[in-house]
């Protein structure tokens, strides 16, 4: 196949407003702060890719280094070699791109380019990396600190009447407890709770909280402790009596290399908008399988559900509904609680012109 040369890197700001605020132990949001970044090439497909993020102005920084400092690096570069084009983005820029809002900007670069190749190519990008499962199963996500009792009661029940077997809530406020029994006594012992603190804790509250959680047959507890404290995360897996998770606010493959050699979670959860995009997903979901752990994914189930429906160590993708309906320019259905990966070339993901238009800021 030739070269298909890269002609425009486009960048928009989306703050995508929430219907209502939510609220998690990280802070309460009224916006999906979300930017769209479109790859043009010369006389071929353009691809689309995207980074976001609750509440804040992130896409007021990552826009311009998009726009000033990825895109000039990009333009002319040979699409068709995400690989490469990774690597020439990332060369000169590593020290701005070790994690945090550079890392994001380069994931949605990324995450465009491997959309290009899947329509260059005629291929799914679950195709192009592999395949493995055509239907990849996904677990509800909420239960934020906002919610009623009722609410939060009606949102687990929302998710089921989907097929969908597993829930997971936010913990961290003096009515955990209550929440949980009022979710295990509603929804039947059969039905998969996931509890997510948000870093909420230290060691010692962390592993008193997993023998609560432990009491309500509570399935994995995510980022009980301080992302960025892995000693911590360590010692916390040793100790709960409850699975645990992480990996959303985990940048690239060496951050990753280093939970599994420390055996520091057992669900890794990376965010494919955050983590350095496709190409660093894809490395990912390797060391999940070298290390024989499973992998789930945070947030962004359109592309996710190729991503972990490409690895054999694929297990759950996050599902929730943050953005207002008709977006998109196709919609991702979930059936007897799983969503089928597209068969569309590429990730099979873009919001329409109209939208774009509506919601720039």
């Amino acid at each position: 196949m030739p070269e298909l040369k890269i002609r425009a890197v486009e960048a928009t700001a989306m703050p995508l407003p929430l219907t209502k605020p939510i609220g998690s132990s990280l802070g309460t949001y009224t916006v999906v702060d979300f930017v769209s970044v479109f790859v043009h090439t010369e006389g071929g497909p353009s691809g689309f890719g995207f980074s976001m993020g609750l509440g804040g102005a992130a896409s007021s920084a990552i826009v311009p280094y998009i726009r000033n400092e990825l895109a000039p690096l990009a333009v002319g570069q040979d699409a068709l070699a995400p690989e490469a084009l990774w690597a020439r983005l990332w060369g000169p820029n590593k020290a701005r791109l070790r994690a945090g809002l550079g890392v994001w900007a380069l994931s949605a670069v990324d995450i465009a380019c491997w959309d290009v190749l899947g329509k260059a190519a005629g291929l799914p990008l679950h195709n192009l990396l592999g395949g493995f499962k055509k239907k990849v199963p996904v677990y509800g996500s909420g239960g934020w600190h906002t919610l009623s009792d009722a609410e939060l009661v009606a949102e687990c029940q929302d998710y089921a009447a989907k097929g969908i077997t597993g829930y997971k809530f936010k913990i961290g406020t003096p009515r955990d407890e209550e929440r949980i029994a009022l979710l295990r006594a509603e929804m039947g012992e059969d039905f998969i709770l996931f509890a997510d603190a948000n870093q909420k804790y230290n060691v010692r509250e962390a592993v008193e909280v997993s023998y609560m959680l432990a009491e309500y047959g509570v399935a994995w507890f995510e980022e009980p402790v301080l992302a960025d404290t892995l000693d911590d995360l360590a010692e916390v897996a040793e100790k709960s009596v409850v699975p645990t998770g992480a990996g959303e606010n985990t940048y690239m493959r060496w951050g990753f290399r280093e939970m599994c050699e420390r055996r520091a979670v057992d669900y890794l959860q990376p965010d494919v908008t955050r983590c350095g995009g496709i190409t660093e997903f894809r490395k990912v979901a390797h060391l999940a399988d070298a290390f024989n752990i499973s992998l789930s994914s945070h947030l962004a189930h359109e592309v996710s559900i190729s991503l972990v429906g490409a690895s054999p160590r694929g297990h759950l993708v996050e599902f929730m509904e943050l953005t207002p309906p008709g977006l998109m320019t196709r919609e991702f259905v979930v059936k007897d609680g799983c969503i089928e990966v597209p068969d569309v070339p590429g990730h099979g993901m873009a919001y329409t012109p109209e939208a774009i238009k509506k919601y720039a800021a």
